[in-house]
């Protein structure tokens, strides 16, 4: 009743993995064929998972009763038992996690269930279901966002799955996903070290390139672009390093093994020979200064409007250093408070509402919060050998 008002709600939920074997609810028709998630088999001691067809009748009943407007859904782990217990068919629109294996089987055996992928890995292949199959509506990626929580090891502090890290930066992967679901013409470039070693592939598994060009003199780099246009034509310094079509890639990368050279990487997209797209990364020098910018233009004095200011350690150039980690202290003067300062760092373990913070990646994020009074804010930001730089924020009645 609180959000039926919402336009942003598109569907009413039930549950999420509620149906996951054995967590409680069993039942024996998991003893016919392998579980997605797990290798559980029945076991009878458990309650029995007939249960979830009644609860969810009775769910859907109690929405229904509230608003006929949207459609039913829920998040299944185990489409398998879910289908014998009646779950599956108390719901307007079935969502499955992780069992796109199944989507063609459940097709046929119930033409008319509404279909969609309620949890889903990164994988080109996952999305290829979707893509490959008009009676799959959609994909949702586990995740779109960093967050706090399954970390996994300390000093890890966050789960790495998101497209977008805790500091709002957009990942590689964010720009793989961009150039298989935007129809604006997009192009990135991300480089990648051949010989060095990485863990192997899972579900969530991320496109292991890194957006900049600073590597060893003439060591051999895989340059990987991600596009939605026809070809794209590779630059190193002006040069052309040879123009390559997208759909002669089945992995929808196009790449290039490049003998590293400081200075310029550009990558031109095109669309039946015209020029649509353009992306560059430009070899980082030593970091110089500290740079910052604030989307919002004002706070409201209300004691809780919150402001972002985005810091990057740049070299005398103005280039992003990809792999400066300085220290940026913040200083304020003026009616806000300092509510934290984020480096999106999976296994940074400091301080996370002090007046300092280690850079990531070139980057930190710094929330502000106003207080109650109107003023000016004065934002100092500084880093032990770098240029400082300062920012003023308004702080308005409300």
């Amino acid at each position: 009743m609180r959000d039926r008002n919402h336009p942003c709600v598109i569907m009413w939920s039930i549950g999420n993995e509620i149906d996951y074997p054995n967590d409680p609810y069993s039942h024996p028709v998991l003893n016919t064929e392998a579980n997605p998630q797990t290798g559980s088999k029945y076991d009878a001691t458990l309650p029995s998972a007939e249960r979830l067809g009644e609860l969810a009748r009775e769910l859907v009943a109690v929405i229904k009763g509230l608003d006929t407007s949207r459609p039913v859904t829920a998040g299944l782990a185990s489409a398998l038992m879910s289908n014998e217990t009646g779950y599956a068919d108390a719901l307007d629109v079935a969502g499955y996690n992780y069992q796109e294996f199944r989507y063609a089987g459940d097709h046929l055996k119930y033409p008319k269930r509404i279909l969609y992928g309620s949890e889903n890995g990164m994988s080109l292949e996952m999305w290829n279901y979707v893509e490959n199959n008009d009676y799959i509506m959609g994909q949702f990626l586990w995740t779109g966002f960093e967050y706090i929580g399954e970390a996994g090891r300390y000093p890890s502090r966050s789960n790495t799955a998101g497209m977008i890290d805790l500091a709002g930066n957009r990942k590689p992967e964010f720009y793989f996903r961009q150039s298989l679901w935007s129809d604006k013409p997009m192009v990135f470039i991300g480089a990648s070290d051949r010989s060095a070693k990485s863990g192997p592939d899972n579900l969530w598994s991320h496109k292991r390139v890194e957006p900049h060009w600073n590597w060893d003199s003439g060591k051999v780099i895989s340059v990987n672009v991600f596009t939605n246009c026809h070809e794209v034509e590779l630059f190193l310094n002006g040069r052309s390093l040879g123009n390559k079509k997208r759909t002669d890639f089945v992995n929808r990368v196009i790449s290039w093994d490049v003998p590293y050279e400081k200075g310029t990487l550009k990558a031109i997209a095109r669309n039946n020979g015209e020029e649509v797209a353009c992306c560059e990364l430009k070899s980082s020098g030593m970091p110089a200064s500290v740079k910052a910018f604030c989307n919002e233009k004002s706070l409201k004095a209300d004691n809780t409007d919150l402001v972002h200011v985005f810091a990057e350690i740049i070299d005398s150039e103005g280039n992003t250093v990809y792999s400066a980690t300085n220290v940026i202290s913040c200083e304020l003067d003026g009616p806000a408070r300092l509510l934290g300062m984020e480096d999106s760092n999976p296994s940074n373990t400091e301080n996370y509402k002090d007046d300092k913070q280690h850079a990531y990646h070139g980057r930190l994020l710094i929330y502000l919060q106003a207080m109650d009074k109107t003023g000016t804010v004065k934002i100092r930001l500084t880093s032990p050998g770098l240029k400082e730089c300062s920012l003023a924020i308004p702080v308005v009645e409300q």
